[in-house]
């Protein structure tokens, strides 16, 4: 029985998983309130999903929300803000133009992409430092590269949405899975879908930064060499 309730037992780390993911899906919807705030949020929240799913990594995924959420603040909040206006701004000219009869897949599909951008630069940002510009660029790279994986995940997020757009009432009942574990959950997948693509960029920027550390390297050893060489 003892054993069952040690730290180191599957029960516990199922619950202490769950627990976590309940604590930062309780954390996300206080960030989001201000609404501003929210691409800053997403990009804390794909930070901590990220410490939770490294076996090697004994960090609290809390510790690398607040991490995440602050990193860069200012550049993630910019460039989500600026997609989020074009998002309303293509809302709006699709209602108008569903009322004057388009047809709905037609006024549903430029909302659509500009959704999948703006949701996938806090993504972009929680694993690269970049400028507003490099994020808003990225992205697009990013979307464009894996179509499938970046649609997956934007579909995730944006459940809730489309839910309470569709049926207030039926999102309302669904409340306890909002407030408990939907975010997090829903961006841990998010995350798995997208590691793949996120973790060939990473050993493309380190062997593309490695190189010249190596040559200069290199540089620096050649004159000892010739020397040692001149000395025989």
């Amino acid at each position: 029985m003892n054993s069952i309730f040690s730290y180191e037992s599957k029960p516990m780390q199922v619950l202490m998983f769950v627990g976590d993911l309940i604590i930062l899906n309780a954390i996300y919807i206080l960030c989001c309130i201000p609404i501003f705030t929210i691409g800053a949020a997403q990009a804390g929240m794909f930070t901590a999903v990220r410490v939770l799913q490294d076996p090697e990594d004994d960090s609290s995924p809390t510790a690398a929300f607040f991490r995440g959420f602050t990193n860069g603040f200012g550049r993630v909040t910019l460039a989500w803000g600026l997609m989020t206006v074009i998002l309303v701004l293509v809302g709006i000219s699709a209602l108008y133009a569903y009322a004057l009869g388009l047809p709905a897949w037609l006024c549903v599909l430029p909302f659509a992409i500009c959704a999948l951008f703006q949701t996938l630069i806090p993504v972009f940002h929680s694993r690269f430092d970049c400028t507003v510009k490099q994020l808003i660029r990225n992205t697009w790279f990013l979307a464009f590269a894996h179509p499938l994986r970046s649609i997956l995940t934007v579909a995730i997020i944006w459940v809730p949405g489309v839910v309470f757009a569709l049926d207030t009432y039926r999102f309302m009942s669904l409340t306890i899975i909002w407030i408990t574990l939907y975010f997090s959950t829903g961006m841990l997948f998010g995350h798995l879908f997208l590691r793949k693509p996120f973790n060939t960029l990473v050993d493309h920027f380190n062997e593309t930064h490695k190189q010249p550390e190596a040559e200069e390297a290199a540089a620096l050893e050649a004159p000892a060499e010739e020397t040692e060489d001149s000395l025989v």
